[in-house]
């Protein structure tokens, strides 16, 4: 198949779906051990800062408060993060991760850069260098997007009969 800015439609459902074993259920289990999108996030972003409040991590994966209260229930249940009262504030609670949780994200991180390195292996230094402007520049027009979407008045319209 040849790629180039005039791909066809046909060309494009091609691509994609030779990509479907790149994202077979097979391969993301045993990456993510059955997480959803935002329980790895905020599994990263507990790695990352330790301890962190409700309203942080409803931030961090921009959803509404009651939404990551639902998700940290649930992951709670899997006994991957725990909830903690603060010592001197008992009406603060901080998220932080349990031994398990902790394990698990290790063992994702193990995974990714296991496929990290055995992709950044078979690429030429040029190739590298591309796929990452390739990546920067994906994510700014995704971002370019979102402002867009962002600033995009929301009108709901009503009909009345």
């Amino acid at each position: 198949m040849k790629i180039n800015k005039e791909i066809s439609e046909k060309d494009f459902y091609t691509y994609i779906d030779s990509m479907k074993d790149l994202l077979s259920p097979q391969l993301w289990q045993n990456v993510l051990f059955d997480c959803s999108k935002n329980e790895i996030f905020i599994l990263w972003f507990l790695y990352r800062n330790k301890e962190v409040n409700m309203t942080q991590i409803a931030q961090y994966i921009n959803v509404p408060l009651n939404t990551a209260t639902g998700i940290i229930s649930r992951m709670e249940k899997k006994n991957i993060v725990s909830r903690k009262r603060s010592l001197e504030d008992k009406r603060i609670v901080t998220i932080c991760l349990d031994e398990d949780g902790d394990k698990q994200i290790e063992a994702i991180l193990k995974e990714f850069v296991y496929y990290g390195k055995r992709v950044i292996e078979s690429f030429t230094d040029e190739e590298i260098e591309l796929f990452f402007r390739m990546i920067n520049r994906l994510m700014d027009i995704m971002k370019e997007e979102r402002n867009k979407e962002k600033t995009k008045p929301k009108i709901r319209k009503i009909s009345i009969d």
